[in-house]
Formats: C-alpha cells, sequence, structure tokens
C-alpha cells in the first residue's frame, strides 16, 4: 500500500536570494552583497594621500590595519549635495575586502539590510556610463524608487589600476 504524499515534505523550489547592504550617496539608494562587506564604521579619522586619484580620500587606520578609503560620489560621478556635508553625514564607511585587500567605501548613510529574488533583478540599461565601468550590476524598483545593486570588484578595480 502506497503511503499518501504529506503536502509538507513536498519540496518547493527555493527562490534565488541574495542578500545586500544598503546605504545612500546623494540620496541615492544603493547595495553591495552583504557577504564582502566586514563591517561599518560611522566615523573615522582619514589622512589624505598625496597624488592619489580624485576618488580616493586617502587612508584610515581601523582595528590596527591601515585601509584605503574611496569616496563613491568622486568613484561613482555622482555629484555631492549640499546636504551631504551637514554635520553628521558623510562620514560613514562600509569596510570591505576585495582581492584580500580590505579598504573602506565613503558613503552619505547607511541604509538596511535587503534580501532580493533574483527574479526582482534588472540588468542595468546598455548605456556608456563614463566612471560606472561596469559597477552597476543591476537595478531593483520598489514602488517609485529604485536601488541600485554595485558589483565591489568593477568598482574597486581602478584602485588597482592606480
Amino acid at each position: 500500500m502506497e503511503s499518501p504524499i504529506n503536502p509538507l515534505m513536498r519540496s518547493k523550489p527555493q527562490p534565488d536570494i541574495s542578500r545586500w547592504v544598503g546605504f545612500e550617496i546623494a540620496r541615492q539608494a544603493f547595495a553591495l552583497r552583504i557577504g564582502c562587506v566586514r563591517e561599518v564604521v560611522l566615523s573615522a579619522s582619514i589622512d589624505a594621500v598625496p597624488g592619489a586619484p580624485r576618488f580616493v580620500l586617502g587612508v584610515a587606520a581601523l582595528r590596527g590595519r591601515i585601509v584605503s578609503v574611496l569616496d563613491l560620489h568622486g568613484r561613482l560621478q555622482i555629484e555631492r549635495l549640499p546636504c551631504d556635508d551637514d554635520a553628521g553625514s558623510g562620514q560613514c564607511l562600509i569596510v570591505v575586502e576585495s582581492a584580500g585587500e580590505p579598504m573602506a567605501l565613503r558613503v552619505d548613510r547607511i541604509g538596511q539590510l535587503y534580501s532580493l529574488e533574483g527574479a526582482r533583478i534588472r540588468l542595468p540599461p546598455q548605456v556608456a556610463a563614463p566612471g560606472a565601468d561596469g559597477a552597476v550590476s543591476g537595478h531593483v524598483v520598489f514602488g517609485d524608487s529604485l536601488l541600485t545593486l554595485l558589483d565591489l570588484d568593477a568598482l574597486v578595480d581602478p584602485i588597482s589600476m592606480c
């Protein structure tokens, strides 16, 4: 005699879900895959490095390590808004690791964590965007809002060429 199939035991296909750390640059929402983010630092002293590219703010000492600090405004060629320089904003750092090297990305504000189904992620338009260099990996639409997903390796690749 066959035993009935328990509907709770049926394996349902699991949606392709990825997790992302959100942040803002000039009031625009962006996110990086959570796996590349090591920590978030709300304030740090940054020392300039003479001769560095404009999007490299300098270096910071974080947990006993010296890390390069990138300004995502400059890297993505997004103009800084006047309110971005207000007290308490613009000093948030997202510490990431790429190719075994830690570095920090300066953003205006830390946002929320996202769990995104792969079907919701849309490919970026095929537009030549100077300075982006493939750093935008996709977009997610939330009503009238847009979340831009960034590829960390493409985002920091120009640093290794400097």
